[in-house]
């Protein structure tokens, strides 16, 4: 019970997520650009999500684990939600599942994203108790094929960046990635792009193109707090644990209140032979976040100031 009231009091951010659901970063900000998950809070660009948000968050997981990408649930979601209101939150839609169908209940009929009834279907209430949203997805890809990047068509950036996101959601990193330069190329540099393109890059194994993004994203917007934290991670993997320090210690600056961030520099003092200032942040970092994935990590640490090896 206890665990509980502290995973209800505590704010996740997109990493957090990530890390207990099982999914890429990239993943749960897909979902907050879809509006399936909401932050309740926002600190210099940096998201926060809360139980509520997490709960949304574990079907999404759920669905995705099933055989669904995030453009074929938010096809299906926006079919059923039209019925019912555009805005009408996730864990408010009355939503079984009969095999690939996801089903809207409506009184004693259900209907299916096609807009189709179903007559006579009978959803386990042992299932929806348990699992009010838990389906499985039929995939639903948007119609139609897509412009090659080096088209001469002219598209807007919003059609770039669907663009990139479908192919990322079809780990098609190489196409993703070309759309995030012909976005930049075409509509000029932004902070925000070049994070997430240094997301993209990151995911696809080009941890030195990601380095750079990130770069590049905190020298156009130095308040982008989230790209000065993930700089610091990608600089411990490209050896550089003098400049991950810097790194943390400045996104710390901005925002003392930064969980992650404590984790991340908790863990490269240790590597960095200064144990006793990263037991300030172990410390910190465990009244930040009690009910965090990386909670038990923390206190392990804390006790035994073992040098953690990367």
């Amino acid at each position: 019970m206890e665990s509980d009231d502290l995973a209800a009091r505590q704010l996740y951010s997109p990493a957090m997520l990530a890390e207990l659901l099982g999914v890429s970063v990239r993943t749960v900000r897909r979902w907050q650009r879809a509006g399936f998950i909401h932050p309740v809070s926002e600190v210099m660009q940096l998201p926060q999500f809360d139980f509520a948000g997490l709960a949304t968050a574990r079907q999404l997981a759920t669905w995705m684990r099933q055989g669904a990408s995030v453009s074929s649930i938010q096809a299906q979601l926006d079919a059923l939600r039209a019925r019912v209101g555009q805005h009408t939150r996730i864990e408010d839609l009355p939503i079984t599942a009969d095999g690939k169908h996801l089903l809207l209940r409506e009184g004693s009929h259900y209907l299916e994203a096609s807009g189709q009834f179903r007559f006579g279907f009978h959803a386990s209430d042992a299932d929806t108790a348990q699992h009010p949203a838990t389906i499985r997805i039929a995939d639903a890809s948007p119609s139609g094929p897509f412009p090659h990047p080096n088209s001469s068509t002219e598209l807007s950036l919003d059609d770039m960046l669907e663009q990139a996101m479908a192919a990322e959601d079809e780990e098609d990193f190489e196409s993703a990635v070309r759309w995030y330069r012909c976005a930049l190329s075409a509509h000029g540099p932004s902070a925000d792009l070049c994070f997430q393109l240094a997301e993209l890059l990151y995911r696809a194994g080009d941890t030195n193109a990601a380095r750079e993004r990130y770069f590049t994203a905190i020298e156009i917007d130095p308040d982008l707090v989230e790209a000065r934290a993930n700089l610091g991670c990608v600089l411990i993997e490209c050896n550089q644990l003098d400049l991950a320090i810097a790194a943390f210690e400045g996104a710390l600056e901005q925002y003392p209140d930064y969980a992650d961030v404590h984790f991340h520099l908790a863990r490269a003092l240790d590597e960095y032979g200064e144990s006793g200032r990263a037991a300030e942040h172990w410390q910190r970092f465990l009244e930040l976040a009690p009910a965090s994935p990386w909670a038990d990590e923390a206190n392990a640490r804390l006790k035994e100031h073992v040098p953690l090896q990367f």
